[in-house]
């Protein structure tokens, strides 16, 4: 039921994004029609309005880009690689915060198959989640191991935490718990997992910290054949 119920969600997703699309574009097309022709006779408070527009029209673009990508099907394009380097780069790319340590313990065997560029995505937005956890300062720590015919990568934060209704709706689309949130990061991150016939589970507790657990496979059926 559940499965069904977020395949409703992502193809009423896709429909409502495109129906904003024109609506959105319009608005920000009348917006700036006014502020270059009464430019110079707005005043103080006319001008803000029409920034707030823009604003505004920018901000829900982007949460029309995030149901049109939560909607779309998900192809892998596989490739190998190993755990290490696949972090290396994620850790590159994350602006870290001078208050937040990363201790990154992740292995290079075994070599891995997957879509390098969509787990680098997933990977990024749970870095970012813990980041977010820890406001003042906290510990990051990033590691991986070979479970059977799995490779482990678990991600623990000394953030926060969670309570057990967040907990709950945590990869739901549209559930957020920020003040700027759109809700669609984990719930996109668990889609790309479910793809890699992976999983991803979560553990905390208020005060105590969050654990994320991504277990992918290996070996990829698509990326052999490729």
């Amino acid at each position: 039921m559940k499965t069904e119920r977020f395949a409703a969600i992502g193809e009423l997703a896709g429909m409502v994004g495109h129906d904003l699309r024109n609506p959105l574009t319009s608005i920000k097309n009348a917006a700036y029609y006014l502020k270059m022709k009464q430019g110079s006779s707005l005043d103080f408070k006319e001008k803000e309005m029409l920034e707030i527009i823009d604003k505004s029209v920018e901000h829900a673009n982007k949460i029309v880009d995030n149901l049109l990508e939560y909607s779309k099907e998900i192809n892998l394009e596989i490739e190998e690689c190993s755990p290490k380097s696949l972090m290396d780069y994620i850790l590159l790319m994350v602006k870290i915060p001078n208050h937040i340590r990363i201790l990154d313990r992740t292995r290079d065997e075994p070599t891995i198959w997957v879509d390098t560029n969509k787990i680098e995505k997933a990977f990024i937005n749970i870095i970012k989640n813990a980041i977010y956890a820890m406001p003042e300062k906290g510990t990051l720590e990033v590691s991986s191991k070979q479970i059977g015919k799995n490779v482990e990568f678990t991600f623990s934060d000394t953030g926060i935490g969670m309570s057990e209704q967040t907990l709950a709706k945590i990869f739901m689309p549209l559930f957020t718990t920020k003040a700027q949130g759109m809700g669609f990061g984990l719930a996109i991150c668990k889609r790309i997992i479910d793809a890699h016939s992976g999983r991803i589970t979560v553990e905390s507790s208020l005060s105590k910290g969050t654990t994320f657990r991504v277990v992918l496979p290996i070996e990829q059926k698509l990326g052999l054949g490729r």
